[in-house]
């Protein structure tokens, strides 16, 4: 039936990989911004949590705006968004300006999961969506596990402040090919009528990466909030807070943790920082 929903699916990995890189690069770069700007580590702990604050409260916000742009508009102003702002950690000058650019990160990358599980509903059939999801979601890991010990190699060979010049970089420029390359199904050149009926005979919603209209949307009732507390989504909301309060900790202190109370050397620090992530 063809296989360009695949060109999607590995676009969505790349994204993947660029946004948790773009979380975890400060965690390299803390002992660093210590040192220079004078910061405690209490202080520091402010900086990592300003961007899971504002990445929790814009959830629901970016869904909303999810509905009514459609994933095209949303990724490209989300992946443009965190990557300027990460850029512009590299010329921080204190505390208060790393605090409110992370806090600006976590804005613009609360909408990626939400965009990332819409286009795969939209571009896989239902037998295939378990698949794709467990292919983009490796991607945070596959990030984390090779390009850790790349960017301690940019800041030994440079300084921390490389570090988010070029991941922000690298960000901004996805986000201009992501806006070029990236349309909806059924506006896809290249994808054949074989493949969008094999999509939507199988469950897949071909049309439902296009921006909401208003009369379609429905109203949340009593009912829909009742959802929020069923025992198996509550199963859920435990699972996730054990497994994220793990992956944050990696993610934020570990490599600290290695260089300032095991006195292990960063480029060391850096490969057993990529450990966890294999």
């Amino acid at each position: 039936p063809g296989r360009r929903r695949y060109l999607t699916l590995v676009m969505i990995f790349i994204t993947v990989v660029i946004c948790y890189v773009d979380r975890a690069n400060l965690a390299v770069a803390a002992a660093h911004i210590q040192e220079e700007f004078g910061i405690t580590k209490a202080e520091m702990g402010y900086v990592f949590s300003a961007f899971a604050w504002l990445y929790t409260l814009c959830q629901i916000p970016g869904g909303w705006f999810l509905d009514r742009v459609g994933s095209r508009v949303t990724y490209f102003i989300a992946i443009f968004g965190w990557s300027v702002a990460t850029l512009f950690q590299g010329f921080a000058t204190g505390l208060m300006s790393l605090i409110g650019l992370r806090a600006i990160t976590g804005i613009f990358e609360a909408p990626a999961f939400p965009t990332n599980n819409r286009m795969v509903t939209s571009w896989f059939p239902e037998h295939e969506r378990a698949s794709a999801v467990g292919f983009y979601t490796s991607g945070q890991f596959v990030g984390l596990a090779f390009l850790t010990p790349l960017l301690i190699w940019i800041q030994e060979m440079l300084s921390w402040h490389w570090v988010f010049i070029v991941t922000g970089g690298i960000g901004i420029i996805w986000s201009l090919i992501w806006f070029k390359v990236y349309q909806p199904p059924r506006l896809t050149k290249g994808i054949s009528k074989a493949e969008l009926d094999y999509i939507r005979d199988g469950g897949g919603l071909v049309d439902g990466d296009a921006p909401v209209k208003k009369e379609a949307r429905q109203p949340l009732t009593a009912k829909d909030w009742k959802l929020v507390f069923h025992r198996k989504l509550i199963g859920v909301y435990l699972g996730q807070f054990a497994v994220t309060s793990t992956l944050w900790f990696f993610l934020t202190w570990f490599p600290n943790y290695l260089t300032q109370e095991k006195g292990i050397t960063a480029l060391k620090a850096g490969f057993m920082t990529s450990v966890p992530f294999l």
